[in-house]
């Protein structure tokens, strides 16, 4: 991605808006849960349901990933995917507000035993080393004890983007494999002893690849995605278990695929999505995401703050972490040089592995004899 002058220009609003209400389920659910005045019963029930955010949030990751990438193969009949220039893209856009989000959480550790606050069980792992902190910082998640337990679905994110290379090959070579792999996983992830949150997940990532294309077509069924989230999730609902909010379950996948694919085609969805407020709260969604949980933790644990106010006190966190630590890795000149900077050892560690630095996407129908591209068009695939 070239960098711009305005690191928010080619975004898709109404992703943003998806992104926003991804972000706001999640942090709602973990008010709600810290709240020690909210009553038990059918409404507190609604809101633990937002933990499926990160389910919203996994299809939205593999639409974002494959979209520009599948744009392209539609416009032109063949795609060139740079394999290194992707890496250093996530690598830069990802990397540096994870590392200070950890900074951050860990003194805000440090603070919480200084003072001996309070802190809503489930924020943060107790007995944490900084051993623990070391490991997370590189997405060592097993047997870490996290300084935020919300970084758990990042730690899988990550080492989804390793596989999404050759995800993005298959689903443009064959889109029934593609499909016979989600079976597979569903399959291997609760079935077998493969079964772990990477393989549990991973057809939600999927799924937003598939959305992304449906996205792309735009075929006249795709309105049918409003009315199958509806289904689908009532059929989420209907089949959870008692510990639902802490449970991967298909149903909830698909329901978030169906919405992804309506958010698309349904025009009022589209336009209700591409809204300014939901948008600017989506714009902030991945920094809100890493440091809302102590945020709403210390302030519920130890104050009589309500719910409501908590959740605008950690949007406002949230949106001054994004001004510092975010925005200056987004598509900006800085991010440019960066990845420019990190795209040449890359590509020398791929060549090292025998591992092809581009790969050519095209449709098996138009499949032909490798053509010369030259540098100049080939392209990044990360639109985020």
């Amino acid at each position: 991605m070239a960098a711009s002058g305005n690191p928010l220009a080619g975004r898709i609003h109404y992703m943003d808006g998806l992104r926003a209400l991804a972000v706001l389920s999640v942090l709602l659910y973990h008010c709600v849960k810290y709240d020690r005045f909210f009553p038990d019963g059918p409404l507190k029930h609604a809101f633990f349901e937002g933990a499926h955010g990160v389910d919203l949030f996994f299809v939205i990751s593999g639409f974002v990933l494959s979209y520009p990438t599948l744009s392209k193969l539609r416009l032109k009949g063949i795609a060139v995917f740079d394999i290194a220039t992707y890496l250093a893209h996530r690598f830069i856009r990802i990397l540096p507000p994870y590392v200070a989000a950890v900074a951050f959480c860990s003194l805000a550790l440090l603070a919480i035993v200084h003072w001996n606050l309070r802190i809503g069980e489930g924020v943060i792992n107790p007995g944490i080393t900084w051993v623990d902190i070391a490991k997370q910082l590189v997405f060592l998640d097993q047997g870490t004890r996290l300084v935020n337990l919300s970084f758990w679905s990042l730690s899988v994110e990550f080492r989804w983007y390793f596989l999404f290379p050759l995800l993005l090959l298959l689903f443009v070579r064959s889109m029934r494999a593609f499909a016979l792999l989600g079976l597979a996983l569903i399959v291997a992830g609760g079935f077998t002893r493969l079964g772990s949150l990477d393989l549990l997940e991973l057809p939600a990532f999927m799924l937003g690849i598939a959305a992304a294309q449906i996205e792309i077509d735009k075929p006249k069924w795709a309105w049918l995605g409003g009315p199958l989230a509806v289904a689908t999730g009532a059929i989420a609902v209907a089949i959870e278990p008692a510990n639902y909010w802490d449970r991967v379950q298909l149903s909830w996948q698909l329901t978030m695929f169906c919405f992804v694919v309506a958010g698309g085609a349904l025009p009022w969805l589209r336009s209700a999505l591409g809204l300014g407020p939901l948008r600017a709260i989506g714009i902030i969604s991945y920094s809100l995401y890493l440091v809302h949980a102590p945020i709403v933790g210390v302030l519920l644990g130890n104050t009589t703050t309500r719910f409501y106010t908590a959740a605008l006190v950690a949007i406002a966190g949230g949106a001054l972490f994004w001004a510092v630590f975010e925005r200056p890795f987004m598509a900006t000149e800085l991010k440019g040089r960066l990845t420019a900077s990190l795209t040449a050892p890359l590509r020398r560690l791929l060549d090292w592995l025998r591992i092809p630095l581009t790969m050519q996407l095209s449709p098996p129908a138009l499949e032909r004899a490798p053509l010369s591209v030259p540098a100049s068009a080939v392209a990044g695939a990360d639109a985020d």
